[in-house]
């Protein structure tokens, strides 16, 4: 649904922070996020800011305000537009830190069930396992599950999403409706470690590298030698070369 202030919409704005408010020209209830979340966390205001740095969005935060406290103002957002840039590189350093527990985790996939509203309905041993590790033993649904699982309800195709868990693991989401039985079928949520191409995929893109540089190394990866990468991109095999050593640099450093 078209609405302002959207995270995606301040990721690509020159201003990364703002209120209904003010996207609004003073008018928050022309927004339907104002109209209908808002009131169901009994908030009355709200500043949002998605954190970006080399044009990649690496993260996002939401501010509410309650009871009688005034909007948020100007000077606010100034604070929170500030801070984009540098929390965007902390947490894309984040991401390539080692898992900091070496336990594999189960063997089989984790299978969830959800209702049409998002409520658990069963799961098996492996997906109670998965969760602990994405949100700590006896918490709800991570909200990262929840966001995939409301993707995988809007659309006839799977969603799918990569969630790094409190160990440091990834691990890969896929939601989606099924098909036959009861009506309105249960949406089916599958959790398993992440594979390593698509693990690797967020790293690329975590340290920083340029694109030239990931498809260097994506080819060595694919284990492409020099001269044939070099005739794929249509450079010299030095040039190759430099970039690995660019690489070695960014990632050993």
């Amino acid at each position: 649904m078209d609405d302002v202030t959207k995270f995606a919409t301040l990721a690509r704005s020159e201003v990364p922070a703002g209120t209904p408010g003010a996207a609004t020209g003073g008018d928050p209830e022309s927004s339907h996020r104002y109209r209908a979340v808002l009131p169901m966390i009994d908030a009355r205001h709200e500043l949002r800011a998605s954190f970006v740095v080399d044009r990649r969005c690496w993260g996002a935060i939401v501010l509410f305000g309650g009871g009688g406290r005034p909007d948020f103002t100007t000077a606010d957002v100034d604070v929170l537009r500030r801070l984009p840039a540098p929390v965007a590189a902390a947490l894309r350093r984040a991401v390539h830190r080692a898992p900091t527990d070496s336990a594999p985790g189960p063997a089989e996939a984790g299978v969830l069930l959800l209702d049409q509203d998002l409520r658990p309905l069963s799961e098996n041993p492996a997906a109670k396992l998965w969760r602990d590790e994405l949100a700590g033993a006896g918490a709800e649904l991570p909200i990262s599950v929840l966001e995939v699982a409301a993707r995988g309800r809007r659309t006839a195709l799977p969603a799918y999403g990569r969630i790094r868990g409190r160990s440091g693991r990834w691990l890969s989401v896929h939601a989606s409706p099924l098909r036959g039985g009861q009506c309105p079928a249960p949406l089916a949520v599958t959790m398993h470690p992440a594979p390593a191409a698509d693990v690797a995929e967020v790293l690329l893109l975590a340290y920083g590298l340029t694109p030239r540089e990931r498809d260097v190394l994506a080819r060595v990866v694919a284990g492409l030698p020099s001269r044939a990468i070099a005739m794929e991109l249509h450079i010299t095999a030095a040039t190759v070369q430099d970039h690995l050593k660019s690489v070695w640099l960014v990632i050993s450093g």
